[in-house]
């Protein structure tokens, strides 16, 4: 018997330890779904959305119940590794009978919770030398546990506040829902391409930084913005689309916008696969409606507001057909992704000054831009 809870000590104690390295060490975190933080995520996730699809979208109790998740995630877990560090010491010192007198399971267990919190009352003392020892051993271990966590929140939240900054500069100069045709009209009001590829440029740096932090670090997926109307899934989304439709303009093709897609892709996949692919083979079946392409009518009207505008496209076909290309790559991800988050859907900016553009309501002063002048003599 002792040998077997024993064992099942050892087991308890090298799982928690091997998951802490796993979640807050390596850069590379495994996904597997016996994981203990795996495990952890998906219970009380899972019960999250369950109980968040009571209240209605837009409820104030879904909202806080969403953005309080994340960082409480951070608690629950300490919380799980801790307990299961003591318990999983307390079976050895049952197990193994290196305690100054013969105790039960629970004073075990009690006595291990003193050397985790280096309490050291000293009514139970380790017997021998390999026992006091383990003692060393098992108060070493929940003292790095909590450094780890300690020293793992700076850098979570230093992640989370720079992709913050960069959503607050996502604009179109209107209180209404910022689309990718409104944003390239903003971006470029006098329908000049290169101005595009410097904001690709910018959110392509951005959509790569992501990528790493949310790789390394997956609680920053759970860290929702602060304002309702926003999140981070979401902006990608809507800035990915508006490089999507950038392949259409002539000067902005196979430019950052591409870049800038090829990230945001690879980025949704990485999300998927935290959240599990199996979900997204079922989310697809279930969805067909979302998913369904359209007859071209949607495009060909998008393609109308960009030519109003005044940018040149790229012949009709050709640009249909590219488009449906990519956009297969990644919608399926996008979409599943934000309904797996709970994200709303579309991205209003910040209220703030709800002054139209002076382009906007006189487009005249275009004309007096004046050309850029020749600096090749």
């Amino acid at each position: 018997m002792e040998v077997l809870v024993g064992a099942l000590g050892v087991v308890v104690v090298l799982a928690v330890l091997v998951d802490v390295v796993n979640t807050l060490v390596t850069p590379s975190t495994s996904y597997a779904r016996f994981w203990l933080t795996t495990l952890v995520w998906q219970l009380t996730y899972g019960g999250l959305r369950w109980f968040a699809g009571l209240f209605d979208r837009e409820s104030r109790v879904r909202r806080h119940l969403l953005a309080a998740f994340g960082p409480l995630m951070m608690v629950v877990l300490l919380t799980t590794w801790v307990t299961l560090q003591i318990v999983g010491f307390g079976l050895l010192w049952w197990a193994t009978q290196g305690l100054s007198d013969e105790v039960g399971i629970g004073t075990a267990v009690y006595y291990s919770g003193v050397v985790s919190f280096t309490i050291g009352f000293g009514e139970i003392v380790p017997a021998g030398l390999v026992p006091r020892v383990g003692a060393l051993v098992q108060a070493y271990t929940g003292v790095v546990t909590t450094a780890l966590v300690i020293g793992y929140l700076p850098t979570l939240y230093s992640a989370y506040s720079a992709r913050e900054r960069q959503l607050m500069t996502l604009d179109h100069g209107s209180s209404e829902r910022i689309t990718p045709v409104t944003l390239l009209k903003a971006w470029s009001p006098d329908a000049d391409p290169k101005k595009l590829e410097a904001r690709f440029a910018e959110w392509e740096r951005w959509t790569a930084e992501v990528y790493e932090t949310h790789a390394t670090h997956p609680f920053l997926r759970l860290f929702r913005s602060h304002d309702r109307g926003q999140h981070w899934i979401t902006a990608l989304g809507v800035v990915t689309d508006a490089a999507l439709l950038a392949q259409q303009i002539l000067g902005a093709y196979d430019g950052h916008g591409y870049w800038m897609i090829r990230r945001a892709t690879a980025l949704f996949d990485e999300m998927t696969l935290f959240a599990g692919e199996s979900r997204l083979a079922e989310y697809q079946a279930q969805r067909e409606d979302l998913l369904r392409e359209d007859d071209g009518e949607t495009f060909r009207q998008t393609r109308a507001a960009l030519e109003d505008h005044g940018f040149e496209l790229v012949p009709f076909e050709i640009g249909r057909a590219h488009a449906r290309q990519i956009r297969d790559g990644y919608a399926p991800q996008l979409e599943f992704l934000i309904d797996y988050f709970l994200a709303p859907r579309g991205f209003w900016p910040l209220r703030t000054l709800d002054v139209p553009l002076l382009s906007e309501t006189h487009p005249e002063v275009l004309d007096l831009i004046p050309p850029e002048r020749d600096r090749s003599g």
